[in-house]
C-alpha cells in the first residue's frame, strides 16, 4: 500500500519561516521601527505555533495572512512576480524549442522537466537562491539530471489510454509559463483541462491576475482555489475547488507547498495525482521518499488499485 504523504512540523521548519519573513516584511513597509514591530509578533507567532506543535502549512498560511492585514498591502510580492514573469517570457522560446523535438513519451518527459525547472521560481525556501537570469540552464541541467522519483511513464500510459477532465493546480508567478509547453500537450492528447490558481495573492503564487493575456488561457479553462492560502488546504479552499477536483478524471498538482496540503483532498476524492516538483526542502522530500534537489514526477494512485 502506498504511504500516505504527511508533512509535520519539525525543527528545521522555522528556517523557512524565518527566512521568508525576510524576504516579505521588508516589502510589507520601509518604515523600519515598523519592521521591528511585524519581526517581533512573526517571532511571536512562531513561538506560539511550535509550542502547539502546528502543522506548518496552517501556522505559516496564517502568519503571513496576519502581516498581510496589518500592513495593509494586497500583493506586496508583486513586483517579484513581474520580474519572474518577465524572466520566463524570456526563457520560454528556446525551452519550447527543445520541447518540440521530441515526440511522444519523450516530450512528455521534456514538458516535465519545463515545468519542474519553473519551480525553481521559489522566493520563501531556506537554503534555494533563485537565479532568474539561468531559467534555460536550469531546464537544461533537469533534462540532464532527470527525475529523482519518476512515475512519468505510468502518466504518460494513462494520458494516452483515455481523456477526461485533467484539473492542473499551478504554483507560482512566472512557473506558470513553464507549464505552457505541458498543457499543449495534454490539449493535443484530447484532455480537458482546468488551469488552478490561487484565489488571492498569497507570497509570489499566481493568481488569475498572472495568467490573464498568456497563452494558458488558449489552452485551459481558468480557476482558483478560493483560498487565501498557499497550496490547497482542506479548511480554506472553496466549495467549488472541491467540486472540480470531485469531477476529474487526473490532477497534476505543482510545488511544495501543494504536496503538503493536496493529499488530504486526494484521499477524500479518490482522484489519481501526479505531484511534479522540484525538491527544495529536506524536509519535505524525506517525507515522499526523495531527496533535497530531486526532480520528482510522484504517482499517488486511486485506492482500490
Amino acid at each position: 500500500m502506498t504511504h500516505r504523504i504527511e508533512v509535520p512540523l519539525v525543527p528545521e521548519c522555522a528556517a523557512c519561516i524565518i527566512h521568508s519573513l525576510g524576504t516579505l516584511i521588508p516589502l510589507l513597509t520601509e518604515n523600519e521601527d515598523e519592521r521591528f514591530r511585524l519581526f517581533a509578533l512573526a517571532y511571536s507567532r512562531l513561538a506560539a505555533g511550535f509550542q502547539n506543535r502546528t502543522d506548518p502549512a496552517p501556522l505559516s498560511i496564517e502568519l503571513y495572512r496576519e502581516l498581510y492585514e496589518i500592513s495593509g498591502v494586497k500583493d506586496p510580492y508583486r513586483e517579484l512576480k513581474a520580474q519572474s514573469i518577465e524572466a520566463a517570457k524570456e526563457a520560454l522560446p528556446a525551452v519550447e524549442r527543445i520541447v518540440l523535438g521530441f515526440s511522444g513519451y519523450e516530450r512528455l518527459r521534456a514538458a516535465l522537466a519545463a515545468s519542474i525547472a519553473g519551480n525553481v521560481i521559489d522566493f520563501n525556501t531556506a537554503g534555494h537562491e533563485t537565479n532568474l537570469s539561468e531559467l534555460e540552464e536550469t531546464f537544461t541541467q533537469v533534462m540532464d539530471d532527470g527525475f529523482g522519483l519518476d512515475d512519468s511513464r505510468h502518466l504518460w500510459q494513462t494520458l494516452i489510454a483515455r481523456q477526461g477532465n485533467l484539473l492542473f493546480i499551478a504554483d507560482n508567478a512566472g512557473e506558470n509559463l513553464f507549464d505552457i509547453p505541458l498543457l499543449h500537450l495534454l490539449v493535443k492528447l484530447g484532455w480537458s483541462v482546468t488551469y488552478v490558481v490561487k484565489g488571492r495573492p498569497m507570497i509570489n503564487d499566481a493568481t488569475e491576475e498572472d495568467v490573464r493575456g498568456t497563452e494558458t488561457e488558449k489552452l485551459a479553462d481558468i480557476s482558483n482555489t478560493g483560498a487565501w492560502a498557499h497550496g490547497v488546504p482542506r479548511q480554506w479552499v472553496s466549495k467549488e475547488f472541491l467540486r472540480k477536483v470531485d469531477s476529474s478524471d487526473l490532477v497534476l498538482s505543482k510545488g511544495q507547498a501543494n504536496i503538503e496540503t493536496f493529499p488530504e483532498i486526494q484521499r477524500e476524492t479518490n482522484v489519481e495525482t501526479y505531484y511534479i516538483l522540484k525538491g527544495k526542502c529536506p524536509h519535505i522530500s524525506q517525507a515522499i521518499g526523495a531527496k533535497k534537489g530531486d526532480n520528482i514526477v510522484l504517482r499517488r494512485p486511486i485506492l482500490d488499485e
